[in-house]
Order: C-alpha cells, then sequence, then structure tokens
C-alpha cells in the first residue's frame, strides 16, 4: 500500500514544470525575508493619476517579467501576509524584491466583512452562519435552521426530498437517519462556516442525491496556537450534557487542527400508532422510547504541509464512537371492535443495546501550476460498524384465548467500508474556465442478523428467520465543465458520465446484479440586467442511488405485528430539475419545477389476514413538484436583520397500492422560516436570534404528513474580552412541532401521531485561550476545490 501511495505521489509531482516567457523590458523575483519565493504576488502598474494600467501576477516560482508601457508610472507589489511594496519607475527597481511579513500576532484586530446571512448564487443557497448565535450550537441545529431545510426528527428533507446528500467539506458523510444526527450533534457550531443548500449542482459534483447539502467548515488564518474548552446543558424531559474541545496552531508551513467532545444522557420519543381494519378493529399502542447514551464521542484532526507556495498535502480524519444506547421499553397495545370496546390486549417489552462507530480518513494533494492551473488529487477511506440487538416479551391477552406469552431476539451487524479517489483539473480565471475529472468509488456492506425465538420451547437460532446480506458497488465517473464570462451574461454547461455496477446477495436469495451507465447534464445560465438585478436559468439530471440497508430483503421486526423490510430490486431514481430566478440585489425568486422518475422512498402497508403492518423500502411510480421560493432579507441600522424564506408549492406522488392500482397522492402547500437577528451590545458581542419555521401539510409516497411549526431563540455574549462565551437556547418555545403520519387509500387506513420531545433549554459556557486576538468576523474560504471528496 506505501508503494503505491509513493507511486501516486511521484506521478502527481511528475507534472510539475516550469515555463520561461519571452523576455521583457523588467524581470525579477518576489521572495519572502526567508529569501523562499513567493508564487502569485500580484503586481499593478499605475499611471500619474493613481489609475490602474495593469496588473499582473509572479508565476509558480516567484519571477515576472512584462514590457513597460509609457503610461507607467509606479509599481506595487502586494500579497496576503505581506507589507505592499512600491518602486516608482524612474527608480531602479530591483531584480529581487524581498516582501516583509506581517505580525500576525496583533495585540487588538478585528477584520470585518460581512456576508448577508442568506445569499443565492447560480447554482445553491449559501446560509452564512460564523457571525451569528447558530455558532454557538452545533452542526445539526444549524441545519435545522437553514432555509429550505426541514428537520423533522432524524430526518432532513430539502423542498420535501429526503434524497439529499450530506457532504462536510465535500466529503460524503455515509450515515443516515439517528447516526447521522448523532454525528453532527457531535459537531460544534464555532467550527462551520456555512451550510450549502445546492438544489442543482454542477457536473464536478457526484449526480447522487436529488440536492446537496454541504457543511463548510472552518480554516484558521491567525498565526499561532488557540484552542477552547466547553461545556452544554440541554434539558428536555430528560438531561444531556455535552464536553468539547479544539485546538488549532498555524505556522507558515504546517497547520494542525483537532477537536473532540463527548456527550452522554437521556433522550425520549413519543409515538402513538393506530391501524384500523377492514372489519373495525382498532388496534392502538402507546410508544415511549427513552433511551440513555453512556457515551458519544466525536473527534476531528486535520494537518496542512505547505511544501512550497504552490504544493500543499492535507492528511485528516474524523470519527464517531456512541459506546452503549440503552433502551428498555414497555408498549402497551389495546384492541378495539368495530362498536369502540376493547375486547383484546397485549404488552410488549423491549430491551434494546446499540453501538457504532465510524472512521473517515483523507488526503489531499493540491497543486498550482500557475495562477490559471489548478490539479487536486483526493482520496478518502471510511470504516463504518454498528451492533443492534434486541430482546423482545410479548404477553398476549387476546379474545377467546388464553394468556400467552412469545419471546424472540435479535442480533444485527452491520459493516461498510468506503474507498473513493479522484482527480480534478483547472485551467482559467474569471472569465473563463474549464475544469475536468475523474472518480473511483468502492463501497462493501455486510449486513449479518441473527433471529431466535422459543417456538420449540428453548431459545434457539432460527436460520430461515436469519440472513446474510452482501453489498458491493463500484463506481467510476468523469466531467467537464466549461464557464464563460461576458459583460452582463454568465454561462456554465458540464456534463458528467457515471458507470455504476451493484452486486448484491442475500441467503436463500439468487444474487441480484445491475450495471447501467448514465449521463447527467447541467447548465446555467445568469443575465446582469443592472448592478443590482439579474435573471438566472438552470437546468440538471440527477440519480439517486438506494441505500445500502435498503435493498436487504431480511425481516427486520419492531414487534411480532410490524417490521421493515427492503427490496434488492430498487430502482435509482432519475430526476429533472428546472429553474428560472430574478435576483434584486439580495432579494430573490425563483420558479421550480421537479419531475423525478422510480422515486425510492419508505411506505407502510398492514397485511388483513395476520394483522401486520409492514414498513417496505419501494420505489413508486412517479413525483411531480412546481414551486416558488423567495428569499427576503432586511436590515434596520446596524443592530437587527431580518430575513423570510419562502416555498410555495405543489406536490403530487403517483403510486401503485398493494391491490396494484394505481393512485395519486398531492398537496398544495407553503413551508417558510423567518429569521430575526439582534445585535444587543457589540462591544460584547451580544446577540439574539429568534426563528420562526412552518411547514404546511404534505405528503410523501403513500404517507399524508400533518403541518408543522416550531419557534427557537438563540442567544450568545462574550466576557473577558472575548475570552468566555456563554450561550442560551430556548427550543420549540411553544411544543408546537407534533405531527400525524397517515396513510388512507383502499383497503389501507392507519396513522400514528410522532413527538420526538423537542421542547426544552441548554445553557453552554465556552472558554478560549491562545492567540484570540485577531477575530476574523466572515472569511471567505473557497472549498469548491475540494468538491470530488
Amino acid at each position: 500500500m506505501k508503494r503505491i501511495v509513493i507511486l501516486w505521489w511521484l506521478l502527481l509531482l511528475s507534472t510539475i514544470f516550469y515555463a520561461q516567457s519571452s523576455t521583457t523590458a523588467v524581470k525579477g523575483i518576489v521572495v519572502s525575508e526567508k529569501e523562499e519565493p513567493l508564487a502569485f504576488v500580484t503586481i499593478i502598474a499605475k499611471d500619474v493619476h493613481d489609475d490602474v494600467v495593469k496588473s499582473m501576477y509572479t508565476d509558480e516560482l516567484g519571477a515576472f517579467e512584462f514590457f513597460v508601457l509609457e503610461e507607467f508610472n509606479q509599481l506595487e507589489f502586494s500579497y496576503i501576509g505581506f507589507k505592499t511594496k512600491q518602486y516608482l519607475m524612474s527608480d531602479s527597481i530591483p531584480d529581487i524584491i524581498e516582501l516583509e511579513s506581517v505580525d500576525s500576532v496583533l495585540d487588538e484586530l478585528t477584520i470585518i466583512a460581512k456576508k448577508p446571512m442568506v445569499k443565492r448564487e447560480v447554482d445553491r443557497l449559501i446560509f452564512n452562519v460564523e457571525d451569528t448565535p447558530l455558532a454557538s450550537t452545533n452542526a445539526w441545529e444549524i441545519l435545522s435552521q437553514t432555509p429550505g431545510v426541514s428537520a423533522i426528527g432524524d430526518q432532513l428533507s430539502i423542498r420535501g426530498k429526503e434524497s439529499i446528500l450530506v457532504t462536510i467539506n465535500d466529503k460524503k458523510v455515509m450515515l443516515t437517519g439517528d447516526q447521522l444526527k448523532d454525528l453532527l450533534e457531535g459537531t460544534d457550531g464555532s467550527l462551520v462556516e456555512a451550510v450549502e443548500v445546492i438544489t442543482n449542482p454542477p457536473a464536478k459534483y457526484d449526480a447522487q442525491g436529488s440536492a446537496v447539502l454541504n457543511i463548510k467548515l472552518k480554516k484558521e488564518v491567525a498565526l499561532g496556537y488557540k484552542g477552547s474548552v466547553g461545556s452544554k446543558y440541554k434539558q428536555t424531559t430528560y438531561a444531556f450534557n455535552t464536553l468539547s474541545t479544539q485546538h488549532t496552531y498555524t505556522g507558515e508551513k504546517i497547520n494542525l487542527s483537532g477537536s473532540y467532545s463527548f456527550a452522554n444522557g437521556k433522550s425520549v420519543r413519543y409515538n402513538r400508532d393506530n391501524v384500523i381494519y377492514e372489519n373495525g378493529d382498532r388496534w392502538d399502542s402507546d410508544f415511549k422510547r427513552m433511551n440513555k447514551s453512556h457515551g458519544k464521542h466525536s473527534f476531528q484532526t486535520a494537518l496542512d504541509v505547505k511544501i512550497d507556495t504552490t504544493l500543499t498535502l492535507t492528511i485528516g480524519g474524523d470519527g464517531f464512537i456512541n459506546e452503549l444506547t440503552k433502551g428498555d421499553y414497555v408498549i402497551p397495545t389495546l384492541i378495539y371492535n368495530k362498536e369502540g370496546v376493547v375486547e383484546s390486549n397485549y404488552t410488549t417489552s423491549i430491551s434494546k443495546r446499540a453501538n457504532m462507530d465510524t472512521y473517515t480518513l483523507y488526503t489531499l494533494l493540491d497543486k498550482k501550476f500557475s495562477k490559471k492551473k489548478h490539479l487536486l488529487w483526493s482520496s478518502y477511506f471510511t470504516y463504518d460498524l454498528r451492533d443492534d440487538n434486541q430482546d423482545v416479551l410479548t404477553l398476549l391477552n387476546f379474545k377467546g384465548e388464553l394468556p400467552s406469552e412469545r419471546f424472540y431476539a435479535t442480533k444485527d451487524t452491520q459493516r461498510a467500508r468506503l474507498f473513493v479517489s479522484g482527480i480534478d483539473y483547472t485551467i482559467g480565471g474569471e472569465s473563463s474556465k474549464w475544469e475536468l475529472g475523474g472518480k473511483y468509488s468502492i463501497v462493501k456492506a455486510l449486513y449479518d442478523l441473527d433471529f431466535y425465538d422459543k417456538s420449540d420451547g428453548n431459545l434457539g437460532y432460527r436460520r430461515e428467520k436469519s440472513n446474510n446480506y452482501d453489498y458491493q458497488e463500484l463506481n467510476w465517473a468523469g466531467y467537464t465543465s466549461y464557464t464563460q464570462n461576458w459583460e452582463k451574461w454568465q454561462l456554465k454547461a458540464g456534463l458528467r458520465g457515471e458507470y455504476s455496477i451493484i452486486q448484491t446477495s442475500t441467503s436463500g436469495i439468487d444474487a441480484n446484479d445491475q450495471s447501467y451507465f448514465k449521463v447527467f447534464p447541467t447548465f446555467y445560465l445568469k443575465r446582469d440586467l443592472t448592478e443590482e438585478q439579474s435573471l438566472t436559468f438552470s437546468y440538471g439530471k440527477r440519480i439517486y442511488r438506494p441505500s445500502y440497508s435498503w435493498m436487504n430483503p431480511a425481516k427486520s421486526f419492531y414487534n411480532l405485528f410490524s417490521y421493515f423490510k427492503g427490496d434488492p430490486n430498487l430502482k435509482p431514481t432519475i430526476s429533472h430539475n428546472f429553474s428560472i430566478g430574478y435576483d434584486y440585489n439580495y432579494w430573490s425568486v425563483e420558479a421550480m419545477y421537479s419531475h423525478e422518475i422510480n422515486p425510492v422512498m419508505e411506505i407502510s402497508f398492514q397485511e388483513e389476514d395476520t394483522n401486520t403492518l409492514v414498513y417496505h423500502m419501494t420505489n413508486i411510480d412517479r413525483r411531480r413538484q412546481l414551486g416558488l421560493v423567495l428569499n427576503t432579507p432586511y436590515k434596520v441600522g446596524d443592530w437587527l436583520l431580518l430575513n423570510s424564506y419562502f416555498i410555495v408549492g405543489y406536490q403530487e406522488d403517483y403510486f401503485y397500492g398493494e391491490d396494484k392500482k394505481l393512485y395519486k397522492n398531492d398537496a398544495f402547500g407553503v413551508m417558510g422560516r423567518l429569521f430575526a437577528s439582534v445585535d444587543l451590545h457589540k462591544k460584547s458581542n451580544w446577540k439574539a436570534m429568534m426563528t420562526y419555521t412552518y411547514s404546511s401539510p404534505s405528503v410523501q409516497g403513500t404517507f399524508q404528513i400533518s403541518s408543522y411549526q416550531r419557534t427557537d431563540l438563540t442567544m450568545s455574549r462574550e466576557f473577558l474580552a472575548g475570552r468566555l462565551v456563554a450561550n442560551l437556547y430556548v427550543y420549540n418555545i411553544f411544543g408546537s412541532d407534533r405531527q400525524i403520519i397517515k396513510t388512507q387509500y383502499a383497503n389501507q387506513n392507519n396513522y400514528f401521531k410522532d413527538y420526538r420531545d423537542t421542547q426544552g433549554f441548554a445553557i453552554s459556557l465556552k472558554y478560549n485561550f491562545g492567540n484570540q486576538k485577531i477575530k476574523y468576523e466572515d472569511k471567505e474560504i473557497d472549498m469548491k476545490d475540494k468538491d470530488r471528496l
């Protein structure tokens, strides 16, 4: 393996070249105080009126040369982190120009360059959180407040679509559901710069997912060491505690950062499930699932090595460990006859134990050949291991039968490995740019389900109910993209091709293989009407491949009368997305249309003969969405910032029922989020933010989902000259985010009420130490070069 890595590096380094331009009247080299060449130093030639006549840059070796024009009066050399140096053309310009570095450890310096909280670009919406109270929360809570994103329980969706790809600094996150939520809750919000909601991703992004939700983490720019320690106490029905620490060292050649958090406590979810059968019987189950976490560890580390001014090597990793989560539930079920009288009942006792480990290692090699030529090679490996064991005892008391009991136990182990390697090459500058690249990825996943029961009076292993499921996916991808800017026009067009091979095998079932090649075009067009107004158009084709576990046909039992199962014949979802937008300053309105073929989702159906409720992953026939998106920021003086984000739209889902008939489930609705951010005291950075979220009734496949709303308050303040930061959070102030999810068509009639125990409060303290003097209230960190990771 080491030899392969070394060979990769040698091949990449062999592409480095030096090109000498023709001799000119003025030439030289720009170096630092340590006599190191400085690449891409900005050189500006000005006339006698101090107006810019021409600008240029040093090459990758710090060299420059150019013809002197008559109007040249002076030259100015500038570079980030160094003092600007000026020369009059009448003076003798030295062959070697030495720039003096700026001392980064100042007594007190604040660099202010605030971006709007919500900004829409041609292909994405950017939610800047760095200078808001949300920065004192965690990554999950930031996503929950992001415009256009709905976070209900442990499910994320964008504009009603759950088939989204979540990335952190453009690295794919393999986790979903509770595991993803746990990981993001362990990511400190102060590490987050912004969230990008990319509803129509460009060609260089993976075609996977109807949209991309990218969490951009910060990079430190202040030289020296800085760190922090923090603690957070959260109280809903039960308490949950978090301890965290972050450390960063930034030098001239090496940047090293790391963070760690530990959390434990209790959480609870309330459900009330009802199934109404054709004979009039109603089965009513009352769930209270309280889980106790013994320890959740989240950690990240990264090392940047600047080999020279044009070559940077990055090595990093992150991980999440859930030591043990224990849940002991007692779930009573009452069975009513059609007259509404209880005539039978049963009680389910569940003892559940779960743990999870997930780790990611990554490396990047970033090479700048010149100002307009850039190469990025990136690779990462993820390992995921989960164990989920449960013992289930059911006490039956059915009419006309003697009381009895049934016991079963399951042991569920899941292991997954993902390796990705890709290369990206960019040529061009602001007026035009050409991008191309390729990627290879392989996923191997193994799911083992062992089932035990006492069907013969003794607890024993049941092979017929157990399952071994193997999944392997290989993907080769290549893309090209071209961007052209004219005076008032911007054009961006791309084409991506992906070839996929999927192989699955299941105990007792023949192997199932799929292979397909798909092409994904993207197109963007922007027209600037004035300096403040513009029109945009975009189109993109996307694919959503089912999650590995969704293709597992094994039955995963919730209780004796309910289970989940996947489908090994699931097809990928293909979507076509169109949008037309109008922008005025930071106000924007967008009309969008989306058509999905074979959407993948979970549906439920009840089996009348066995009184069983089945949750099943399947392809529905199609989905269409049409809507209008409005984003309107307001600023009142220097202390109040308001922002509203609304989606008004119509959605229709077509699906085949258990009777093989085609049904339509549709809804016209509104989803909106209002923000109010207030600067209460600038000197102490005392800020408060209130958010209100509303979603009208919606649909998903067979499900009809009731309306949803919640109000949250976040407040933060600094003490001891910014060394100590205190935060207050009030979640779901009115407790109004309870929902009812219903299925009703043909002979199907069931619903459940859901509440995730989100009403409560939290307080936190964080102490900063080290070099905290330089404060960057906003940093423009360009992470686009890592889009393949």
